[in-house]
């Protein structure tokens, strides 16, 4: 830590700021009594941004990152023809995935109603009948919809490593 005088710091300031960026604490002092300790501020974080990684991640196309996101689970009931890759396209089209729609979740026919809202309302034990009731804006082939989604999405494989 160094200690320079007021009249020292005025002149040459640009000279400490250099300093204490670099890492170095630098206190003035006035009568040789300290008055200001200068350290170096930590930078803020940035939180990262949608597209942030955008053509830095090498063999993955840009379409990746923008391009809708397939509701097609891998494994499980689908490769046996089952759930939700074997339903009627009309109820696979209630779900949605949305990057600017409730941060991505899968959604009920784009509205701000997820997936999961309408699963918590059912595992809490509310009726369907309640449940449209409640919600004017959801059918019933939504909620059809919304638990063969989750019954699909919970088929996935797991692989333990040894």
């Amino acid at each position: 830590m160094a200690t320079v005088k007021i009249h020292e710091a005025k002149t040459n300031l640009s000279k400490l700021i250099a300093r204490v960026e670099a890492g170095e604490e630098i206190v003035i002092a006035r009568d040789d009594k300290p008055v200001v300790r200068m350290t170096a501020i930590e930078p803020k974080k940035r939180r990262p941004q949608f597209g942030a990684m955008k053509g830095q991640l090498p063999n993955i196309p840009d379409e990746f990152f923008f391009d809708p996101l397939t509701l097609e689970p891998a494994g499980g009931l689908a490769e046996e023809g089952r759930g939700y890759a074997a339903m009627e396209s009309s109820l696979r089209d209630r779900i949605t995935v949305d990057p600017a729609v409730c941060g991505g979740r899968p959604c009920i026919r784009g509205m701000r109603i997820r997936v999961s809202d309408v699963l918590g309302l059912l595992a809490a034990g509310e009726k369907r009948d309640r449940i449209l009731k409640d919600y004017p804006y959801l059918e019933s082939a939504d909620i059809d919809a919304a638990l063969a989604y989750a019954a699909s999405a919970s088929s996935h494989r797991v692989i333990r490593a040894r």
